[in-house]
């Protein structure tokens, strides 16, 4: 399998065989499992939940329960990865998915979060514990990471995806043909439903609110008012100035666009 990590531009999704299942990888104490980075004190049961329908031990109904338990020891992402593969990930503790006696402050958030029995280690807890985030590096499961949660694919293999796609295709084809038919007048009877026509818009520049403002030929930036000339009031005329200042702008950042 060709190396690929975040931030390279594609988010691979794949099958393994039955010698890739489990444990496959590590960084940081953090290890990962059947494509993504779990916590090293998720418990062994989870860790061989798809090893165990291998050999016959559980169910898929018991395997999918147990799929399902791993998402409480996700190390969880912080920030999106850089454009050298590099991304800032954090503990499930750290991430509000459970709670761990390391950290407590992640203590007593409810009965609903997993708590996390960490082993002790002569050596103090293992950085993934210790410290709030961890960088893992694009070499870190470069091979077997992916983006998806395993087995959370309903239909795998090439051969099944492009049915399923053709499918959709279709359904979406449908849907955009009986839509149009509806606006037809068919044997004499009225359209079930009317053709919606886009408005047309006019163009920013080329519109002016009605009442105090002046005609365009008006505006021009060199151009004052004084509140001694007869006609506008003071009121008026700082309110036509601050009109026309807005309308230059509008006009600037519209040519700013283009």
């Amino acid at each position: 399998m060709a190396a690929s990590r975040p931030g390279h531009g594609h988010k691979p999704v794949y099958d393994y065989r039955a010698d890739q299942l489990g444990k496959q990888a590590g960084t940081h104490a953090a290890i990962l499992v059947e494509g993504r980075w779990y916590c090293p004190s998720m418990p062994e049961p989870l860790i061989k939940a798809t090893i165990d329908p291998h050999a016959d031990r559980i169910d898929r109904e018991t395997w999918i329960k147990l799929i399902a338990a791993r998402r409480g020891y996700r190390i969880m992402p912080k920030e999106n990865a850089d454009a050298d593969g590099y991304q800032r990930m954090m503990s499930p503790a750290e991430a509000s998915k459970a709670q761990c006696p390391i950290k407590p402050h992640t203590m007593g958030r409810g009965i609903h979060l997993p708590l996390i029995d960490p082993e002790p280690s002569p050596t103090g807890p293992l950085k993934v514990c210790r410290q709030r985030t961890i960088t893992v590096g694009p070499e870190a499961g470069a091979k077997q990471w992916q983006a998806l949660d395993y087995g959370s694919r309903r239909i795998r293999g090439i051969a099944a995806q492009t049915i399923l796609l053709a499918f959709q295709l279709a359904h979406a084809n449908r849907r955009k043909i009986k839509k149009w038919l509806d606006t037809l007048s068919l044997g004499g009877e009225r359209p079930r439903r009317r053709t919606h026509h886009r408005r047309q818009t006019k163009e920013p520049k080329s519109w002016t609110p009605t009442g105090l403002l002046a005609p365009a030929a008006w505006i021009t930036p060199s151009r004052h008012f004084s509140t001694t000339e007869t006609g506008p009031t003071r009121e008026i005329a700082h309110a036509r100035d601050l009109s026309y200042a807005l309308i230059r702008l509008c006009d600037a950042s519209q040519r700013s666009w283009k």
